[in-house]
């Protein structure tokens, strides 16, 4: 499985940081906590790696739809977040090696 499938299963967003630069990363799942939706963004450039790091955002959307990502600055809000997207993945994760192991 090359990275051409990747692309059609998730969505990317650019994301244009403060300085100006930009990263282009995949949408790699989402959480709600506390009645609140958060994102977790994989830069591109880090796919392949192993130790890759994401970035997490509060998601909201504008009346059109677009995304608005927000940033969480409260410590006990973004280590629930965390708590929550590691689930996430974990379960991910095991239907993941499922899959493989079976073929």
């Amino acid at each position: 499985m090359g990275m051409d499938n990747y692309n059609d299963e998730h969505d990317t967003i650019t994301l244009t940081f403060e300085d100006g630069t930009e990263a282009e990363c995949l949408v790699w799942g989402f959480v709600e906590v506390d009645g609140k939706s958060y994102i977790s963004l994989l830069p591109m450039e880090q796919v392949d790696e192993e130790e890759s790091g994401c970035y997490l955002y509060q998601y909201d959307e504008d009346e059109d739809g677009a995304p608005i990502l927000g940033y969480i600055d409260d410590d006990a809000v973004l280590d629930k977040v965390v708590e929550e997207f590691d689930k996430l993945f974990e379960e991910e994760a095991d239907e993941y090696d499922e899959v493989v192991t079976e073929e």
